[in-house]
């Protein structure tokens, strides 16, 4: 058997602390691997009496894109030392926007001696989705062009729109744009339209319509800031509804 043996990796712990931690015993193993994957998971089997445990967790990672691996082993003034690599995405990298945990655990040969950590970390991935094969007519890069398309509303997003001839990301998030912070803006102004109108129905028609009013421009408000946080990360957010829209818009063939 080899010095290292993976045991399990991935990205999707339950530990979404970081931590590194050396195990030497079955009990201590069971509550390890009770917490990184739940009660109701089988632990692997590890036979204590030769081998040990060491566990790396890189902690909650807010995209996919993000990697930990123990690489090596090496001893050193009577210390073994195990390195471990993190990797995240390059600043040009398209990855999904959702939470991850990466993790590694591997087995090695038992040892009395102490067991300690150390860390370098790797290169940043490679672009791997269309942001990095398709320019944007703009001049802009084009997760750059995306989130500008967000910066004044559907302003920009028209403004970019009408720039944009290549890049089928791009258009959606002009689409985008336009149609979700638009149509949410549309119905903040209807809305003041409709109250001032009914000052000569009911003051309490008003009030309540003035309320709603405010809070459609708070939504609008937090749905601006997602947006233009989300398009400057890369990649494709949806929005219920003109998120689908916007996308069947944008992957039609320009002609």
């Amino acid at each position: 058997m080899s010095d290292l043996v993976t045991i399990a990796r991935g990205d999707a712990s339950r530990i979404v602390e970081p931590r590194r931690m050396i195990v030497r015993t079955g009990e201590e193993w069971r509550a390890l691997w009770a917490l990184h994957a739940g009660p109701e998971s089988p632990t692997p089997a590890v036979d204590f009496t030769t081998r040990l445990v060491a566990a790396a967790f890189a902690g909650e990672a807010p995209s996919a894109g993000y990697t930990l691996e123990i690489t090596g082993i090496r001893q050193y003034d009577n210390v073994q030392w195990l390195q471990i690599e993190e990797g995240r995405p390059g600043p040009d990298s398209v990855a999904a926007q959702i939470l991850t945990s990466p993790f590694h655990i591997v087995s090695l040969p038992r040892t009395d001696r102490d067991v300690r950590w150390v860390e370098s970390q790797i290169s940043p991935r490679p672009l791997t989705s269309s942001y990095a094969e398709t320019k944007s007519s703009t001049g802009l890069a084009p997760r750059t062009a995306s989130a500008l398309a967000y910066l004044a509303g559907p302003f920009s997003g028209f403004l970019i729109l009408l720039a944009e001839s290549a890049n089928a990301d791009v258009r959606f998030h002009a689409w985008q744009s336009i149609i979700a912070l638009g149509g949410l803006g549309v119905a903040v102004v209807l809305g003041y339209l409709i109250a001032v109108a009914s000052l000569f129905i009911s003051a309490t028609a008003v009030s309540f319509i003035v309320r709603i009013s405010t809070v459609i421009w708070l939504g609008l408000i937090v749905t601006w800031a997602i947006c233009l946080w989300k398009a400057y990360g890369g990649g494709r957010w949806k929005l219920p509804l003109a998120g689908d829209m916007a996308e069947r818009i944008s992957n039609r063939v320009i002609e």
